[in-house]
């Protein structure tokens, strides 16, 4: 899910191995702020502690669960990639149980768990919240989630009673709820949906949570007359929710309006009308053989979304990589989305390899064959596989270092169709 890379020479650390390492950090790191300045007993660090790192482990290798064949096939595929939304709500799911159980086994008082869990999660968020901001340091949007995260961060370090912990919680994710929306309609990116369900999701889920929560209070305590005062934050929280969809609703209705005009002019921004190969340029045109001794050339595909990828037989990412790209082209090659995979044949056995290898992998989308290595050293491909994602007027819109699954290439395509 990240897109975050960082390089070392040809070492590469990226997306979720970086969100998976991040974790694991910040992890040891709140588990001992918890203990250390929060002064929360160490029974319920470890079980956020253990709750969490076990959540990402499942998120991680639920990709065997979900891809049994490709693991198989090759078993490297772990190394690369995870389970995505649907590996996320598996270690939800296993959170939420490990947690209930615990508490209920251990008699945690929810009071002494929530006071300790929600710095914790604020302290998460933050954490990849700034990842992202390395990722698209420009993005408005994803600068002001992360400065909320780390503003939330700091007052629940502060608070202790737990209603107002639960309405810290409800009214964070209203704001990125609402920061979703804005993204959606003013940004055009695809992605954006999946947040906007998600963070409303979670905003109805801590609502229910801090009703329930208080009306098991009120019936313990009997106090007949704080009756519906608890829910007054609650239901302004639905209200703003309320509001906030009505608002977007309007939104919406001015982006169909002026949808045509608003991709036309992100279109122009974006191209600058020079020739290269960084992100907004057009991107420079080359003609190669293909392996069926066909010559293709780049700009030959404009009208299309083209997926460039540079890779070779020998390196373990680029092979674990071809399954997910040979999937995609099947599910979208009727979208007018293309992708060119440009073998640096001047690092290989030969080009017999090569056709070996894409007989061998089923691939039916175009492969060329760079003999010299030029193209591969014109674009950069010092660490491969390496993917440029050019738009329909030919213009590069992203480069990616590193596999990429099926769930990045639909979230990067999506982004700008």
């Amino acid at each position: 899910m990240g897109e975050c890379i960082l390089q070392f020479g040809n070492i590469v650390v990226q997306g979720e191995n970086l969100l998976l390492i991040s974790g694991l950090l910040i992890s040891y790191v709140m588990f001992y702020y918890g203990i250390k300045v929060l002064k929360i007993e160490r029974n319920i660090m470890d079980l956020i502690f253990n709750s969490f790192i076990n959540g990402v482990l499942i998120w991680k290798f639920s990709y065997v669960v979900l891809h049994p064949n490709s693991v198989l096939q090759n078993p490297m595929t772990i190394l690369y990639f995870n389970g995505g939304y649907v590996g996320i709500s598996m270690a939800i799911v296993f959170i939420t149980v490990y947690t209930w159980l615990y508490v209920k086994k251990q008699n945690i008082p929810v009071v002494s768990y929530t006071r300790a869990m929600v710095p914790a999660y604020f302290g998460y968020f933050s954490t990849f919240a700034w990842i992202r901001v390395m990722e698209n340091s420009q993005n408005y949007f994803i600068i002001l989630q992360a400065i909320a995260a780390i503003c939330f961060f700091i007052v629940a370090s502060r608070v202790k009673a737990q209603k107002t912990l639960l309405q810290l919680l409800i009214w964070f994710h209203l704001i990125q709820f609402e920061l979703a929306l804005y993204k959606k309609y003013f940004v055009n990116t695809g992605i954006v949906s999946k947040e906007v369900w998600l963070y409303g999701s979670l905003v109805i889920v801590f609502i229910c949570i801090s009703y329930w929560l208080e009306r098991r209070e009120r019936e313990e305590v009997l106090e007949e007359r704080n009756k519906g005062r608890g829910r007054t934050a609650n239901q302004l929280a639905l209200g703003v929710m309320v509001v906030s969809i009505a608002v977007s609703s309007i939104f919406n209705s001015q982006h169909e309006v002026g949808k045509v005009k608003s991709k036309s002019v992100l279109s122009t921004s974006l191209d600058s009308g020079k020739i290269g190969t960084n992100k907004g340029e057009i991107a420079l045109d080359f003609e190669l053989r293909s392996i069926t001794g066909d010559n293709i050339q780049l700009s030959d595909l404009r009208g299309k979304t083209v997926i460039l990828n540079f890779w070779a037989t020998w390196c373990p990412p680029c092979r674990a990589e071809m399954p997910e790209m040979q999937k995609f082209y099947e599910n979208n090659k009727d979208s007018n989305v293309e992708i060119l995979a440009v073998n640096l044949t001047n690092s290989e056995r030969g080009s017999n390899a090569v056709s070996d290898f894409v007989e061998a992998k089923g691939i039916t989308f175009k492969v060329v064959l760079d003999e010299q290595g030029d193209i591969g050293n014109l674009y950069g491909a010092i660490t491969i596989p390496t993917s440029y994602i050019i738009d329909k007027n030919g213009v590069i819109r992203n480069k990616y270092i590193g596999p990429m699954s099926y769930e990045t290439m639909d979230r990067m395509i999506s982004g700008i169709q």
